[in-house]
């Protein structure tokens, strides 16, 4: 944007008919009032952005004035967008270039009591495989979105996008191959679109799937025995587990104590196009999607939470679905084989399986 200066003139002008000061107190006030209103609005509108700036990160996206961005696949040409499995035109940008948002490999952890950087009401996604439990904190993810981490001797990534509050936890090995993913800045549906370091090959979260390069169209496996929750729970149920730290090697540890999204999750309102949309719930009420042998279902958080004993127990496809809830958050009991699951907001849910069914508490 190109800003005017005011320059001297050598004109006298006229003192308005009244005889007094044209800026009067009130209006002083009206004109204070227009200007923060309209910064507010802006700053709403294109939140993510102005986080993302003010913090120092590596702008890049383009974003149209009223606040959805431009798609950008031109300007990334570093992907591989062979077998495109979305419309080209939807994929935009997020505000940041390729690894603009670092991804975390290997993260520096401590034990659960001696993490005096995690209050009791910080959310973690608590993973346990094979025995080992590791929780890791959602105020990093909001500033990182991946973990790549091994645990249990399996080599994982944990997945998060803010802007649909969406975690999956899932096998990095897929064929002969394991992956190291990054965030490529571009969504589609309000989504990360996160990708793989060794085919730079686009892959969508909530879409559960590769969508472009050699694996279009295949899936990772996704892990069931997770949660979200709170390190106090976290902590007192799993007390010999560990925890990612915040020595993540990108910024100061007191950058991951501030509120990300804040206002973002004050409303319903979302920031990118998302299609198709529907009304049934609020656009980020909290669901568990699962996907088996193409039959996608939703379960509300909120109506685990109000099932007998907070657990559910259901059947997709005649395969068992198990699920339970944990102070707010919801545990990841069993999942069947060969099946996709994730927590997500219903409006990412939606737009990626609009044939979802919803359970219902009889």
């Amino acid at each position: 944007m190109s800003e005017s200066e005011t320059k001297p003139s050598n004109q006298t002008k006229e003192i308005p008919a009244s005889g007094g000061a044209y800026w009067t107190p009130m209006k002083l006030v009206a004109g204070v009032v227009m200007v923060v209103v309209a910064f507010g609005v802006v700053g709403y509108v294109q939140w993510d952005e102005v986080t993302r700036i003010a913090q120092g990160s590596e702008g890049g996206g383009r974003f149209s004035s009223r606040g959805f961005a431009y798609p950008t696949v031109d300007a990334e040409p570093a992907f591989n967008m062979d077998n495109l499995q979305v419309p080209l035109e939807r994929v935009l940008s997020g505000g940041v270039r390729k690894d603009g948002i670092p991804a975390l490999t290997d993260p520096k952890t401590a034990g659960v009591g001696e993490a005096d950087f995690m209050l009791d009401e910080d959310r973690v996604v608590g993973v346990t495989i094979n025995g080992e439990s590791r929780a890791y904190p959602i105020k990093v993810l909001n500033y990182h979105e991946c973990y790549n981490d091994e645990l249990g001797g399996v080599p994982i990534a944990v997945i998060f996008c803010p802007l649909c509050d969406s975690v999956s936890v899932v096998d990095r090995r897929l064929g002969d191959k394991t992956y190291e993913f990054g965030i490529s800045g571009l969504l589609y549906n309000s989504n990360v679109l996160f990708y793989d370091r060794t085919d730079d090959a686009l892959w969508s979260q909530v879409g559960l799937m590769a969508v472009s390069g050699p694996n279009a169209g295949k899936s990772l496996i996704h892990l069931d025995d997770w949660e979200i929750t709170t390190f106090g729970r976290w902590r007192e149920a799993r007390p010999g587990s560990t925890v990612a730290t915040l020595d993540t090697g990108h910024y100061s540890p007191s950058r991951y104590e501030g509120v990300a999204y804040e206002q973002y999750f004050q409303t319903d309102r979302l920031m990118f196009p998302v299609e198709p949309r529907d009304d049934r719930f609020a656009n980020k009420t909290p669901v568990v999607g699962v996907l088996v042998d193409g039959v996608a279902k939703a379960y509300p958080v909120e109506a685990i939470g109000r099932s007998p004993g907070g657990r559910v127990e259901d059947t997709i496809e005649g395969k068992r679905v198990v699920l339970e809830s944990v102070d707010g958050g919801v545990r990841f009991v069993e999942v069947p084989e060969g099946a996709q699951a994730l927590h997500t907001f219903w409006f990412a849910w939606y737009a990626f399986h609009p044939g979802t069914g919803v359970y219902e508490l009889e």
